[in-house]
């Protein structure tokens, strides 16, 4: 996500935030650019991607149903030992914002889903 979300600010970590400006940089000029990094590109001809998927951000225009890597995903979650404290935790919080996801989407109770503003970027 590059950009702070004011409803969820604890979810606007540094590192995400930085990860996320550096890919929308990458993105916009400067992968259109043909003067941007001509010392180290070479002779790379400027390139454009169509879209950009972002996560966790306030507005949302499409879902991916997660429900069968719902499990797996707490999982992963779970090996950033320092910053979880609670498998428990992680699962309410995840039930929260992933089932609520779903039900933004109109999918049947029970499922999950992630969220993305996809943005034409052409």
């Amino acid at each position: 996500l590059p950009e702070r979300n004011w409803e969820r600010i604890y979810g606007s970590h540094p590192d995400h935030l930085a990860a996320g400006e550096a890919t929308m940089c990458a993105v916009y000029p400067d992968s259109r650019n043909e003067f941007a990094f001509m010392e180290t590109i070479g002779d790379l001809e400027p390139w454009t991607v169509s879209e950009v998927w972002v996560s966790a951000g306030a507005r949302a225009n499409h879902y991916v149903d997660i429900t069968k890597q719902f499990e797996r995903k707490k999982r992963a979650l779970l090996r950033h030992e320092s910053q979880i404290s609670s498998a428990e935790d992680l699962h309410n919080i995840l039930h929260f914002w992933n089932g609520g996801n779903a039900q933004a989407a109109g999918m049947p109770e029970g499922t999950y889903a992630e969220a993305f503003w996809v943005m034409d970027v052409t």
